[in-house]
């Protein structure tokens, strides 16, 4: 996706100021573009580059090895190996079969831990924020896909109609934004051009409300809205709210919901 530089978002901000600012002033502005930053991530969760839609999550934990099987502990079996799982609980020897274990197993099989809910972390993937639907099968591939009720936890989300204990599941979230933009080391100078006129004209107000100039800075804080807001505009325009958010309530999507 398109961006912008922090030294050209610097620069716009010290354009606006109409000063250069002293190396003690740079961590002030560093910190006013920040704010900004994290105000226009607040301002919707769909945006495009932190939008996830559909992505495949384990509601299990790393697999373990059946000998290491806890009694009355779900799990979700991983590899069958060599060990047959429906002697401590399962069913049938299937990977994906969820159990309740009845105890140690043996054997070279393993299996995961059932957790109950969708993290908010998983090795390898974006870090979950918002979470937005959660759903059984993979969505806008097939018709008629079963989505889940869910509550969200400190945890994570938790399935609160069906199956409550599926092995995997489908959610779309917005994913956690945690950057810090700047030039010095561990910052990110890469800034998205979606955000860059309003960064820059949001921490110019930040600025002038600072030094003390209510009047103007009310005037940049004006202008820093309708830019963020033709921002937002975009985004309606392309459907991806309406899709994503709005289709939770037809008639036809509920007809299918767990």
């Amino acid at each position: 996706m398109r961006t912008r530089t922090y030294t050209e978002l610097f620069a716009l901000v010290q354009a606006l100021c109409g000063v250069v600012f002293a190396n003690i002033e740079t961590p002030r502005i560093k910190a006013l573009i920040n704010r900004r930053a994290q105000k226009a991530y607040r301002a919707s969760n769909y945006w495009t580059r932190f939008l996830k839609v559909g992505e495949g999550r384990y509601m299990s934990a790393t697999p373990i090895l059946a000998t290491a099987l806890v009694a009355n502990t779900g799990y979700f079996i991983s590899a069958i190996g060599n060990t047959n799982f429906t002697l401590i609980g399962a069913t049938s020897n299937t990977v994906g079969q969820y159990f309740v274990a009845t105890g140690a197993g043996t054997g070279t099989g393993t299996a995961r831990p059932a957790l109950g809910y969708v993290p908010y972390a998983e090795a390898g993937l974006s870090t979950i924020d918002t979470f937005l639907r959660i759903q059984k099968q993979q969505p806008y591939l097939t018709t008629s896909v079963q989505e889940y009720e869910f509550m969200v936890t400190a945890l994570g989300a938790t399935i609160v109609s069906g199956n409550l204990n599926p092995a995997t599941a489908w959610v779309t979230y917005k994913a956690q934004f945690a950057d810090t933009y700047g030039t010095s080391g561990g910052e990110v100078s890469d800034v998205p051009a979606e955000w860059f006129e309003y960064m820059a004209h949001g921490a110019y107000a930040d600025y002038l409300r600072a030094e003390g100039q209510q009047e103007r800075a009310v005037i940049a804080d004006q202008e820093s809205d309708a830019i963020l807001q033709d921002e937002l505009m975009r985004l309606d325009e392309q459907h991806t709210q309406t899709l994503i958010s709005n289709r939770m309530f037809t008639n036809s999507n509920m007809q299918v919901r767990w």
